[in-house]
C-alpha cells in the first residue's frame, strides 16, 4: 500500500471542514481536545499554530471590483439579449460609460462569476 503524503490527516479533516463553515469556536474546540490528549498528529498542530498567530496577508492593495460592474453587466446582457453582436455591445458600453472596452469586460466578467457562484449556492 502506497505511503499517504504528509498533509494528510484523518483528525485534521472535521476541524477544516468546521474552519471553512466559519465554526470557528469549534475547530478551537476540538484542537484544544486533540491537544490536551497529546495526539494531534503534525497537520492538528499546524492548524492551531495558525488559529494562535494566523498567516500574515498578502502584500498589497486588495483586489477591488471594476467600477459600475453591476450596471455595466446588466445593460451588457440586455444589449446582447437584444440582437446586438459582442463587440458592438462593448463599443456602445465603453461610449456610454467613459470607460474603456476592457474594462467592461472585467465588469462583465465579475458580474458571471458571481451569478455563478449565486447559482451554485442556491441550487437544491
Amino acid at each position: 500500500m502506497p505511503k499517504l503524503p504528509p498533509s494528510f490527516s484523518l483528525q485534521a479533516s472535521p476541524i477544516e471542514s468546521a474552519l471553512a463553515e466559519g465554526r470557528t469556536e469549534d475547530a478551537k474546540r476540538m484542537v484544544v481536545e486533540l491537544l490536551k490528549a497529546g495526539k494531534a498528529d503534525r497537520v492538528v498542530q499546524a492548524i492551531a499554530a495558525d488559529l494562535i498567530k494566523p498567516p500574515k496577508r498578502p502584500r498589497g492593495r486588495r483586489k477591488t471590483l471594476p467600477q459600475h460592474w453591476f450596471e455595466i453587466a446588466q445593460d451588457f446582457h440586455h444589449l446582447r439579449g437584444t440582437g446586438f453582436g459582442y463587440e458592438e455591445t462593448l463599443a456602445k458600453l465603453a461610449l456610454k460609460y467613459g470607460f474603456s472596452e476592457s474594462h467592461i469586460r472585467n465588469a462583465v466578467s465579475e458580474y458571471n462569476t458571481a451569478q455563478a457562484a449565486h447559482d451554485e449556492t442556491t441550487r437544491t
